[in-house]
């Protein structure tokens, strides 16, 4: 079985919490460097949904102006 040697065991320098890299109260999303990408991809998610529903308004506006013309 394995035998635990306590003499390998290191004792823990820094037992204090480290301190936070932001304050609580600000938007994470906006001001911490790690969360710019999250707000890249969620900008360029909202930016292809618009571009999606642009192009599909236009083309049902297309068909109903061309039936409503032929009639």
């Amino acid at each position: 079985m394995l035998q635990i040697n306590p003499k390998k065991f290191k004792s823990i320098q820094n037992k204090t919490i480290p301190s936070p890299m932001r304050p609580k109260f600000r938007n994470s999303g906006k001001t911490n460097i790690y969360f710019y990408s999250k707000s890249k991809v969620e900008k360029e998610k909202k930016s292809k949904i618009y571009r999606t529903a642009k192009i599909w308004l236009s083309l049902l506006a297309l068909v109903l102006g061309g039936y409503l013309l032929s009639n």
